[in-house]
């Protein structure tokens, strides 16, 4: 028969089973996940530092970083899990689809503004050609009067 103190001392070698937790992801409760899992989804980003969690056997919903407080620092965390990268799986292509048509709902004041805006742009444009628009205005001018101009002179003289 073993003393009360080796009992004590055979107990402590031997590793304590792993505890395990449930989550509040999404607000779904899951679980239960045990330390290395929660370790895992820890890493991948899944969860993080605020996520509920309590242990299956008693507790409090309180955040993952009350019960694990070492995953913060991340010292303890296993590298990403590998991610499978699967090609969706493009949606079968209907002879007849359905097509809707949606109605914007655009403020008047914007379309208002938007208008200003290429109103005063056309504007703008428009004074830099009107140099060139006065000037081939006046030569067409000066052509036609010099054809009218060339044909009435012939009318006066016998």
């Amino acid at each position: 028969m073993l003393s009360r103190s080796r009992c004590h001392l055979i107990e402590a070698a031997q590793p304590a089973s792993m505890k395990s937790y449930l989550l509040k992801v999404t607000g779904r409760e899951e679980g239960p996940y045990e330390e290395p899992q929660i370790a895992q989804m820890f890493g991948d980003g899944r969860i993080d530092r605020n996520t509920p969690c309590k242990p299956t056997d008693r507790g409090d919903w309180k955040s993952i970083d009350d019960y694990l407080p070492m995953l913060k620092y991340g010292t303890q965390l296993p590298p990403p899990a590998p991610i499978r990268e699967v090609s969706p799986k493009p949606p079968p292509v209907l002879l007849s689809q359905q097509v809707s048509v949606v109605d914007f709902d655009i403020p008047f004041w914007s379309v208002l503004k938007i208008m200003f805006k290429w109103m005063a742009a056309a504007f703008v444009v428009f004074c830099c050609f009107l140099p060139f628009i006065v000037v081939l205005w006046l030569l067409v001018m000066a052509v036609v009067a010099g054809l009218i101009g060339g044909a009435m002179s012939s009318v006066h003289h016998p």
